[in-house]
């Protein structure tokens, strides 16, 4: 049986860390060419703007595509730039867009020229209900395009923690910055001063002035975030508005550790934090809700904890990459 060429171009990670594990379809096999957007060789490294290793990769990946059955594209900037130049050189084919999130929705120019470069793009994989409809109606395109699937990944791995990085006591840790209401939490924090908080995340204006009992932490390997979350009583997630559509590897990964995790209710991550026990939400911008929902941690913490770990078995069942697989393969199916 004659195999099935697909090209998977990505932006932020490399060839050798697929975003699945697909070696066919109905018995069809697979010939996967990559291609990745980060640095490849000295020049890549020392010019970062432009961005050159991005558009090697889109030009190499709208060259592949002609002798290829499908296109596989990460992200929004790297699908508009496939897209369009596979219409300029006359490539084109059936294309999804993978991992389709903005972390700001495009407006003027930039929305137009998305409108324009995503319009022939096939199907678009979103990690949220509420991003189906929004992207859809903000590019004006279908909303049968867009079709949702949960966000995937491995359990994170606690590793060591360096003595004296965290409070010897009880304490509670925030991961991550993209989207995140720091203001909340600072403001919570200050209201309790006798809870320590941790916050890892990159340097940000928006900590300025975090008080006492905050310690910042920056730009720490992946396994040590976890280790110190590990030593946590809860995991924070606050996010900016009811809308916000951040926060899901977070939110997933404290899931999957049996964390008990505190997170601002938000139609943009229903899916990874509505309907769980081990999980507390609050509406938007609610110190006084943060607060209250941070002293039910400390004065029932055994109860949270009990269910927040109960549920880690199934987080890692739900959100296992094989559902990435599953769902590459169908678009193939349709399409080839």
């Amino acid at each position: 049986m004659k195999d099935l060429t697909v090209v998977d171009v990505a932006q932020l990670s490399p060839v050798t860390e697929p975003f699945c594990d697909l070696q066919a379809v109905d018995g069809r096999p697979i010939r996967w060419v990559r291609h990745s957007g980060l640095p490849g060789n000295w020049l890549e490294r020392k010019i970062s703007r432009p961005q050159l290793s991005r558009y090697r990769a889109v030009w190499n990946a709208a060259s592949d595509a002609g002798k290829a059955a499908a296109v596989v594209s990460h992200m929004p900037w790297t699908t508009a730039a496939v897209s369009l130049l596979m219409k300029k050189r006359s490539t084109a084919r059936p294309q999804l867009a993978f991992s389709f999130n903005f972390t700001k929705a495009p407006s003027g120019s930039a929305l137009s020229f998305f409108r324009k470069a995503l319009a022939p793009v096939e199907q678009f994989a979103v990690f949220t209900e509420f991003e189906a409809e929004l992207y859809a109606e903000r590019l004006g395109l279908p909303r049968e395009r867009f079709r949702p699937v949960l966000w995937t990944q491995a359990p994170p791995v606690p590793g060591t923690v360096p003595d004296g990085l965290v409070p010897d006591g009880p304490f509670v840790v925030a991961i991550g910055g993209e989207g995140r209401d720091f203001s909340v939490l600072k403001a919570a924090a200050a209201a309790l001063p006798d809870l320590p908080f941790v916050v890892i995340a990159r340097p940000t204006a928006m900590l300025d002035d975090a008080p006492p009992n905050m310690r910042l932490l920056f730009n720490l390997p992946w396994a040590t975030c976890w280790g110190i979350a590990s030593r946590s009583i809860g995991l924070l997630v606050p996010l900016i508005s009811k809308h916000t559509c951040c926060g899901h590897i977070t939110l997933v990964s404290g899931r999957m550790a049996g964390l008990p995790i505190v997170t601002t209710t938000s139609s943009g991550t229903t899916e990874y934090s509505q309907g769980f026990d081990g999980t507390l939400t609050i509406p938007a911008g609610d110190v006084d809700g943060w607060v209250e929902a941070l002293r039910l941690l400390r004065r029932d913490g055994e109860r949270i904890g009990a269910a927040a770990a109960k549920e880690a078995g199934e987080a890692v069942r739900r959100h296992d990459r094989s559902l990435w697989a599953a769902y590459t393969a169908d678009f193939l199916r349709r399409v080839t």
